[in-house]
């Protein structure tokens, strides 16, 4: 029966379609009139029609429920006999008597509504005082980024600076230490080529008066054949010698040097003399030549002091004999002069001050790390600074933070402008997803590109943003295969205009109680 007091029974109020003489199907398959809404007749699939009546499987059946929150049920459950919505508009027959017990059981819903209103307060004024941080923080951040950026230019024009320094520095003291190296082999020929010396004349040494005898007259026979022997030089006979002569003719055989030789050193000695009568300043050879000088003229007064006596009664074998030992004193001390003169020679002429080569290096080394610090700090700034932050840079805060719960053997990880894990025990962890971007109008993130199912898609997460007082990640399920989502709690969801809406739902419920009626 289509009666004019129930045929509105089952309609959302904000829908106006069945005020109008013809009505079209939702799905748009076809009209129907007024007439034949809630006449008991499925005119259309969608149950456009029949929303008071059970005639269609797909109707919905809208209750009011006036004082507590408003719910719609399959129109299968329409006049069967039980009270479903709490002010029985469900069973508008009469068959069965419902009793409206929405204000009972709308004070729960009442009381829990006011208790999320009031945490949306709260969040929304922290959400506020995190917006303004976050702006404060971008604004610092850029200013340092800006500073760090002058700054790296001139740490990089300093470092450039000092490492052409240290590059000079590094070539000089290479080229000081090929020159000290090959002062040092020198040395070591010279040490070595005088031990040799040394040892091969202890082998030959004057031992007995035949080696003197032999090695004199071995000299005299070989004047008649060298422009440098003793008897061209107008040296007397062996007999005729006097010590001093024996000793320079025997250290000849030693050094290698020619008795005229030394003769000529020692006439050569005033030769720095100028012509005006003064003294030039020595070269570096005369120095050496002038050391030469003192010690040879040491070892020969040696030789003038020496014990053995030159007397005519005696045989110039015995005389030898007793000399034989002051000449190989007199080749040591040779050997001594020789070394004294190569230690007292400087190789370099402007050594390097060790102190500012010290300094260069130090001061390099520091720049240099200052360099790299400011580099890393202007990377990891940029990054920052690069994404979407939010419609007031709101979510700036969460930057570098990770949120983690634990859910039966998993322990999710959620690290937003980053990535989200899943961890199994301390060794097994599986990419659940990279940071793709905002989802929903800043409501949702989106992770993307994890790891790989075994023959599916690769893993994904969304993580839904809900008001809360505090950053916590709940909720993690997997709904379909690969692809979770989660819940992250947070001040940065506690929207302004969500705070508008539940005050006003509030309100309504409250303005809604019914006066004196209980029952339909």
């Amino acid at each position: 029966t289509n009666n004019a007091g129930f045929w509105i029974f089952g309609i959302y109020p904000d829908e106006n379609y069945f005020r109008k003489e013809t009505i079209k199907c939702r799905n748009g398959s076809r009209k129907f009139t007024k007439a034949q809404l809630n006449d008991d007749f499925c005119d259309c699939l969608d149950g456009t029609d029949e929303p008071g009546t059970s005639a269609c499987p797909e109707g919905k059946f809208y209750c009011r429920n006036v004082g507590h929150l408003p719910t719609s049920l399959y129109s299968s459950m329409v006049n069967d006999g039980i009270c479903d919505c709490c002010d029985g508009s469900d069973e508008y027959d009469g068959k069965v008597k419902c009793r409206n017990t929405c204000w009972e059981a709308g004070k729960k819903a009442r009381d829990k509504l006011q208790k999320l209103i009031d945490m949306y307060r709260e969040g929304v004024t922290i959400r506020k005082r995190e917006v303004e941080q976050a702006k404060e923080a971008i604004s610092k951040d850029k200013a340092e980024l800006s500073v760090l950026k002058a700054e790296e230019k001139s740490l990089d024009k300093l470092v450039n600076q000092l490492k052409v320094r240290k590059e000079q520095i590094e070539k000089a003291e290479g080229k000081e230490q090929l020159e000290k190296d090959n002062e040092d082999r020198s040395n070591a020929d010279v040490e070595e080529n005088f031990e040799t010396t040394e040892a091969s004349g202890k082998e030959d040494s004057l031992t007995s008066e035949d080696d003197v005898i032999g090695l004199v007259e071995q000299d005299e026979s070989k004047s008649e054949h060298e422009d440098t022997n003793v008897a061209e030089d107008g040296s007397e006979s062996i007999e005729d010698m006097s010590k001093e002569e024996i000793g320079r003719l025997v250290a000849s055989r030693w050094t290698g040097e020619r008795t005229g030789q030394v003769e000529e050193t020692g006439s050569g000695a005033d030769s720095n003399e100028g012509k005006d009568g003064s003294l030039n300043k020595p070269s570096d050879g005369d120095s050496k030549t002038n050391a030469y000088d003192h010690h040879q003229s040491s070892i020969t007064d040696d030789l003038d002091s020496s014990s053995v006596v030159h007397e005519p009664g005696l045989d110039k074998q015995t005389q030898f004999l007793g000399f034989t030992i002051h000449i190989q004193s007199w080749l040591r001390k040779m050997q001594d002069v020789s070394q004294n003169l190569l230690r007292s020679v400087s190789w370099f002429s402007s050594p390097l001050d060790n102190l500012d080569a010290d300094k260069i290096r130090e001061e390099y080394k520091e720049s240099t790390a200052r360099l790299s610090s400011a580099q890393e700090r202007i990377s990891s700034l940029t990054e920052k600074l690069k994404h979407d932050l939010g419609v007031d840079g709101e979510f700036y805060t969460l930057y570098g933070q990770c949120f983690e719960t634990k859910q039966d053997k998993y322990v999710y990880k959620i690290c937003p402008f980053k990535e989200a894990v899943q961890e199994e025990g301390q060794y097994h962890k599986t990419q659940l997803g990279y940071w793709e971007k905002f989802e929903e109008s800043y409501s949702a993130m989106l992770f993307s590109n994890g790891a790989g199912c075994w023959n599916g898609p690769r893993r994904s997460i969304k993580v839904k943003l809900r008001c809360g007082l505090k950053t916590e990640l709940t909720d993690v399920d997997e709904p379909s295969r690969c692809e979770y989502l989660a819940v992250l709690s947070t001040p940065l969801g506690c929207l302004d205009g969500k705070l508008k809406e539940l005050e006003g739902k509030l309100e309504m419920l409250q303005k809604e109680k019914p006066e004196g009626h209980d029952e339909l």
